[in-house]
């Protein structure tokens, strides 16, 4: 199935809603993912049969992160994405690479749940950076999904922009921790279909598949031009066959095998970026069903939850208010506080995109 969505549900919300949607996507994939990150399939299914809400973080000599989280408490993913909304707010929208970066390293120094979650590719660029490393060059080995994971506030700001500004301010942030072309890719792509959500969201609902996946290709394309080249597999092939797999096997059970076992479900952008794509579109935008698949297929689960609840949560917010209720309470995080600070510091594009049109009428 591909072509045309069009949810009977959906009407057209504001910016800051759409916004709050999104960043609330963000957390609801993270917290959803947390009990099962690293964690394999068949550990999740001993240990928890299916997960379908929010669980506390388990212990045992199998986890791989033995840490005390609450059930709906955010890792990295939603921190670091909260860190760019604040950066955003207090520049108007420019990235201050400098600023961001001072963000990470305090949040490292402050925060005691940083050491379970921070990625291979932050931690060591800014270890360089302490070193005395350019920023320019602190990320050329990042290839991971910690530029992806945190990206959504570009998306939000830069919906109306076009997409060479919103692949130029993806390269900004990437720039200190992920300057690779396989990160920036895959963050441009995470990006864009936040933009595109952001679109639908706040127009007439309907989703066009094909130009979704069509402008997931114009962004592989236009980001292939920045970052350093490190070995990876091809984006845009592993992109291919996960709508492939989406479209192929009926079985849901049997696409989250097939996902994790041949796809890949890990953290690095090859797999998690791909997987991410797959799974929202096997389940056209659908917010819950989207993330838990994110939460079961084993691997990153938090981050390709945050990325699928980014992605889908433009196209299909069904969240119930309680849930909304827990991860702010949990995580003492204010999403509309947040959404409209973000909007009204740097817009969402829309006042370049309407002087466009009237300049061409």
């Amino acid at each position: 199935m591909t072509g045309t969505t069009t949810a009977s549900a959906r009407q057209a919300v504001s910016r800051h809603e759409a916004a709050r949607r999104i960043l609330v996507g963000v957390a609801y994939g993270d917290a959803m993912g947390m009990p099962t990150e690293t964690l394999t399939q068949s550990q999740i299914r001993s240990r928890f049969g299916r997960v379908t809400g929010f669980l506390p973080s388990p212990h045992g000599d199998d986890i791989p992160f033995d840490r005390d989280f609450a059930a709906g408490q955010v890792t990295d993913d939603t921190d670091n994405t909260l860190m760019l909304c604040r950066m955003l707010t207090r520049t108007g929208g420019r990235i201050d690479a400098d600023l961001f970066v001072a963000e990470l390293t305090d949040w490292l120094d402050r925060d005691p749940t940083s050491a379970f979650a921070v990625g291979p590719s932050t931690r060591r660029a800014l270890e360089a950076i302490k070193a005395g490393v350019p920023l320019d060059q602190a990320g050329r080995m990042g290839t991971t999904n910690g530029a992806a994971m945190k990206i959504a506030p570009i998306g939000i700001i830069d919906a109306h922009r076009g997409l060479p500004r919103l692949v130029s301010d993806v390269t900004a942030v990437c720039i200190p921790t992920h300057n690779t072309t396989v990160a920036i890719q895959g963050a441009a792509v995470a990006a864009a279909c936040v933009g595109y959500g952001m679109r639908i969201a706040t127009g007439d609902g309907t989703v066009d598949w094909d130009e979704w996946y069509g402008l997931i290709d114009d962004a592989l394309r236009e980001a292939a031009r920045y970052g350093h080249a490190y070995p990876s597999a091809d984006l845009a092939c592993r992109i291919a066959y996960g709508r492939e797999l989406a479209d192929g096997e009926r079985d849901d059970a049997r696409f989250e095998e097939r996902l994790y076992s041949f796809m890949g479900t890990g953290l690095e952008t090859s797999e998690t970026i791909p997987a991410a794509v797959s799974i929202a579109y096997r389940y056209r935008g659908d917010l819950r069903r989207a993330v838990e698949c994110a939460a079961n297929a084993g691997g990153d689960t938090d981050t390709i939850g945050a990325i699928c609840g980014a992605m889908c949560a433009g196209l299909g917010f069904d969240l119930p208010d309680d849930a909304v209720r827990t991860l702010e309470e949990v995580n003492q995080v204010d999403f509309d506080a947040v959404a409209t600070s973000l909007v009204d510091a740097c817009g969402a594009g829309e006042e370049e995109h309407n002087h466009t049109e009237r300049s061409a009428q």
